[in-house]
């Protein structure tokens, strides 16, 4: 009695601590694998130092097309309380470095500026806009500007472990005196969904004979979420192609195995599940080929469909041995059955012939016994034949002899 009511409570104790255990784990682990917002400075100097300041959104990236999209919003270090409010400036963005899609790309000269920033409507009020603000879509790179490979894992191929980078070459340029005029990035933030960008290089370089531009280089990988992912997504796979080969090694070892209908249907659901959960992988590329497919989907997808062969092969072979005893008791059957019709004419003839020799003993037997029937009565009739004699010379006197 008392073990019947423990059980609720220890029930409830344990349903208790598994939930709050989960959801520490995985509460902890989603505040590890969050996508952390883009935070650069470039470069390390202060706003003081240049005359106009850049703030850096992050927008997207798009692996497949290589490209990343940010905005820029310029402005004023000291707010509109300078007195060299008083100038035009023509903000470039190196058009190598920019996609066919950004607005300000251009293959031949001249180079068309990103953006034309006019200090004197932006702090007068008398601007179109009230903010600032510019896009640009700008290539994703496996090397550097000389051409040299830096970075063998910026390919697709490499998928969810593929690296790639974003260069930017941003001048600025006084449009009334063709002054260079000195930028740079002050603040950064924005998130790229299942991608991490984090800051490889943020300097300002120029010599005496060159222009002062701003150089920023941004490392763009896929974020920890998204590889945990398909990691486990990949471990999942092997898993449950382990589980298919110790069930067709069981099949093998041991004699007669049971076989059960899930044990067929599995395979074409878990197939049909795989394909499902590959084509919707967060970034993957579209078809097979990436190292990911080489190395989990696509040697888990050919050992299910062997194993599952196997087992169908298996199960027929068992089922026909099964057929095959059941198969020649019947045709034995059968033969004895012909067998024992075959032998009944004999046996009537047999029979009929005892039964006329067991006819005739009888009707011997019973002449006989009425042979001997009629001689006892034969001979009982001549000894009371005798004693009536006896007895009439008894009544008429005659005496018994003298001995």
């Amino acid at each position: 009695m008392y073990h019947s009511q423990s059980q609720p409570r220890k029930l409830l104790w344990l349903s208790s601590a598994f939930i709050l255990i989960s959801i520490t784990i995985f509460i902890t682990a989603a505040s590890y694998l969050v996508v952390k917002p883009l935070d650069f400075v470039a470069p390390a100097a202060s706003p003081i130092e240049a005359s106009i300041i850049l703030t850096a959104e992050l927008l997207s990236v798009d692996a497949v097309s290589r490209t990343l999209v940010m905005n820029w919003y310029p402005g004023l270090p000291f707010g509109c309380t300078s007195n060299a409010l008083d100038f035009v400036a023509d903000i470039y963005f190196n058009p190598d470095l920019l996609d066919a899609s950004s607005p300000s790309f251009t293959s031949l000269p001249p180079i068309q500026p990103a953006y034309q920033f006019n200090a004197t409507q932006f702090c007068g009020g008398t601007a179109p806009i009230d903010i600032p603000v510019f896009q640009t879509v700008t290539k994703l790179l496996g090397s550097n500007l000389k051409g040299q490979v830096s970075n063998k894992f910026a390919t697709f191929q490499e998928y969810p472990f593929d690296i790639y980078e974003a260069h930017f070459l941003a001048y600025a340029i006084n449009n009334n005196t063709g002054a260079n005029i000195l930028m740079n990035v002050t603040y950064s933030y924005g998130v790229a969904v299942n991608f991490e960008v984090v800051p490889s290089r943020a300097v300002i370089l120029g010599r005496l004979d060159v222009a002062p531009y701003l150089q920023v280089v941004l490392q763009v990988r896929r974020a920890s979420a998204a590889k945990a992912f398909v990691v486990l997504v990949g471990v999942s796979n092997w898993l449950v192609a382990a589980a298919f080969l110790v069930i067709s090694a069981s099949a093998m070892v041991y004699p007669s195995p049971q076989y059960y209908a899930e044990m067929f249907v599995l395979p074409i659901g878990v197939l049909f599940a795989f394909t499902s959960i590959r084509a919707n992988l967060p970034g993957a590329p579209e078809g097979f080929g990436a190292r990911i497919d080489l190395y989990t989907i696509l040697p888990v997808l050919v050992i299910i469909t062997l194993c599952g062969f196997f087992l169908l092969l298996a199960i027929l072979i068992q089922r026909l041995r099964e057929m095959k005893p059941a198969k020649e008791g019947h045709t034995e059957g059968t033969q004895e059955i012909s067998v024992e019709s075959s032998k009944t004419p004999i046996k009537s003839s047999i029979t009929s012939t005892v039964n006329d020799q067991y006819c005739r003993a009888a009707e011997a037997h019973k002449t006989a016994s009425a042979e001997a029937r009629s001689i006892s009565m034969n001979h009982f009739n001549a000894t009371a034949s005798e004693m009536s004699f006896d007895d009439r010379h008894t009544d008429e006197g005659i005496g018994y002899l003298p001995w």
